[in-house]
């Protein structure tokens, strides 16, 4: 219990907190962690509160099971604990042919995935190089019963014809911003490097303090400005910044967006930390802008 006790103190917590302040603080590290520029301190300190945060979850989860069981139980009144050992003995004897059907069918899938990968490989391997990749995390949705995700890259490189391929991919998260889902999509922003972020403005305003964008102050100021309106300057301030700066574009207005087949309220650029594609990324934008309305 003395581990469980540091892991509360990891992340500055009481060992009575809830399940939501456990997630809210791990958040607040994991945004931490992506401003800051690495170093062996900033990647030990995170790697100490994510072992905190899995075994006070851990904990919490196997404490619910164990609550469960004996709520289960409860109906056998003083004969419950002879019950539960009937059920353990019963539960191990199957385990046997159990773990053999699990073995066959893990063996099937594991066969049919590779076979899948190896298509995909061949697949992606035809295809031409790619130009632009992005990511839509916010209130976004296309119609996924007629491909519409195909639809949409399909639109894209309507309007810019020098491209042969754009990769899209979109993470859904409603305008009220629920925990389960703002999670999936940190898991997401951790894992996927885009070349270019599509957001909404509660999305922006979520993200753009914490260093999950990159700083477009001199893009603003350069190569952007002369198509650029203040209003669609959206500007923040992280840790670093000694005032606000612009770390997003809104391209809401432009008449492009308008013909985009996706639901929308706002459609808002970020530029990530990928730059292997940065001038696309630019000229994504700013042929956006030269359309506004």
């Amino acid at each position: 219990m003395d581990d469980l006790k540091k892991a509360y103190e990891q992340l500055g917590l009481s060992e009575n907190a809830s399940r939501e302040e456990v997630e809210q603080a791990f958040d607040m590290v994991l945004r931490k962690s992506r401003s800051r520029k690495g170093g062996d301190e900033a990647n030990s300190e995170y790697e100490r509160s994510l072992r905190a945060y899995k075994l006070i979850t851990e904990h919490e989860d196997q404490r619910k099971i164990e609550q469960m069981s004996r709520d289960r139980f409860a109906k056998w009144g003083k004969f419950a604990g002879t019950a539960e050992k009937i059920d353990d003995f019963f539960r191990v004897y199957r385990t046997h042919v159990i773990v053999g059907i699990i073995a066959v069918v893990v063996l099937i899938f594991g066969i049919n995935a590779f076979a899948d990968y190896r298509a995909e490989q061949k697949r992606i391997a035809a295809l031409p190089p790619l130009d632009l990749s992005i990511l839509l995390i916010g209130n976004f949705a296309v119609d996924e019963a007629n491909n519409e995700e195909e639809v949409l890259e399909q639109a894209i490189l309507k309007q810019f014809p020098e491209w042969n391929r754009v990769d899209l991919q979109i993470t859904y998260v409603p305008e009220q911003g629920e925990m389960v889902y703002r999670q999936k999509a940190m898991a997401v922003i951790a894992t996927e490097k885009p070349d270019l972020y599509v957001i909404d403005k509660p999305t922006f305003d979520w993200i753009s303090g914490g260093g999950g964008f990159k700083n477009l102050q001199a893009e603003s100021e350069g190569v952007l400005s002369p198509v650029l309106p203040d209003h669609a300057a959206l500007r923040a301030q992280a840790e670093e910044d000694p005032e606000p700066q612009v770390y997003a574009i809104d391209l809401t207005s432009s008449e492009l967006a308008d013909q985009l087949p996706l639901f929308k309220k706002e459609m808002i650029a970020a530029v990530g930390w990928n730059e292997e594609r940065y001038d696309n990324v630019i000229l994504f934008i700013k042929r956006y802008l030269e359309h506004m309305k």
